[in-house]
């Protein structure tokens, strides 16, 4: 029988609903974090961040206005080449923390996307704990830390602004401990109201990217056996579920692109899969910084899973991907 998406996927898209506490007392570390989902959406900003991958330093000045559950935002680098980025992001993607698509402005930085926290739930693989107040950007804010039980999976760690949540400061860490990306404000300004000419691009060469989950998109039909048009998922990694699914026509056949986004709570794999033969297959993996990629063909299909995880949980991810004939 076919019926909707697991009801996982529906609280995803209600976690902006969530009743927050007032005091800060009365906040435990996984309040602090629904707070930081809820703020993603709901606060609008500028400022300056420097993103830390590895060896590499950057720069950005960012613009984020957030509107109806989604956000639209300028950034621009202050080092290295010169890129300016417009991003927009719909509600639906921004919920369930979508990445642009292959080619769709790939390498563009890419602030936290809101997480399905609620998963923490149902599972112990982090241990989270409040460390105290601290300051980033001259702001106040409440240390929380993510600690990750085992190795397939990155230790987080946020400093979350006392008055909105948002999160000053994004730390990832592998599991010897050892830093793996940092997001730090230098300064942050809240803004009730942002001008449009502060979205507008100022250089012609600007990218523009876009993450629209109604436009273009199939709405997609789940069954329990065989999934999404016959594809899903079976012995996921401890603690990961499909909580998104989506399809869309790209290119100039129109060809489909299926979209899974998978999660634990904190971390999130997209699984991409679109027809490809011959020279358009790749199998393999790759890594840039924290994030790590694998990809495989399975029955005339490129499938490829990306995210801020270790190797071997994108390789998990993929290793699960089933495809069921005739569907």
């Amino acid at each position: 029988m076919r019926r909707g998406l697991p009801f996982v996927l529906v609280a995803a898209t209600a976690l902006c609903c969530v009743p927050l506490p007032v005091l800060a007392g009365d906040q435990s570390p996984a309040d602090w974090l629904q707070r930081m989902t809820s703020s993603l959406h709901s606060e609008s900003y500028q400022g300056t961040f420097v993103l830390q991958r590895d060896d590499r330093l950057d720069a950005i000045r960012v613009v984020h206005a957030a509107e109806n559950g989604g956000y639209r935002e300028r950034l621009e680098t202050l080092t290295g080449s010169h890129r300016e980025i417009l991003r927009s992001v719909d509600r639906l993607s921004a919920l369930k923390g979508a990445r642009a698509a292959a080619g769709e402005g790939g390498g563009a930085p890419h602030w936290p996307a809101g997480a399905p926290v609620f998963l923490l739930e149902h599972h112990d693989h982090y241990a989270l704990e409040d460390m105290g107040v601290d300051r980033v950007a001259g702001l106040e804010c409440r240390m929380i830390l993510a600690r990750a039980r085992d190795m397939l999976r990155y230790s987080h760690r946020y400093c979350l602004h006392t008055a909105t949540a948002l999160p000053l400061l994004s730390e990832l860490y592998d599991g010897h401990g050892a830093l793996l990306e940092r997001l730090a404000f230098t300064d942050l300004e809240h803004l009730d109201e942002v001008a449009e000419t502060a979205l507008e691009a100022t250089r012609e060469d600007a990218e523009h990217v876009e993450v629209r989950a109604d436009h273009g998109h199939k709405k997609p039909d789940w069954d329990e056996q065989t999934g999404m048009d016959g594809w899903s998922f079976a012995n996921l990694p401890d603690g990961f579920s499909a909580i998104a699914a989506s399809e869309r026509r790209v290119g100039d056949d129109q060809a489909s692109l299926r979209h899974f986004v998978l999660s634990d709570g904190l971390a999130s794999v997209s699984v991409y899969i679109e027809k490809a033969s011959g020279e358009q297959m790749f199998e393999g993996t790759t890594r840039a910084g924290a994030t790590h990629g694998a990809a495989r063909s399975i029955a005339g299909h490129q499938v490829t899973a990306v995210g801020d995880v270790p190797q071997a949980t994108v390789r998990g991810v993929l290793d699960a991907v089933v495809h069921h004939p005739g569907n």
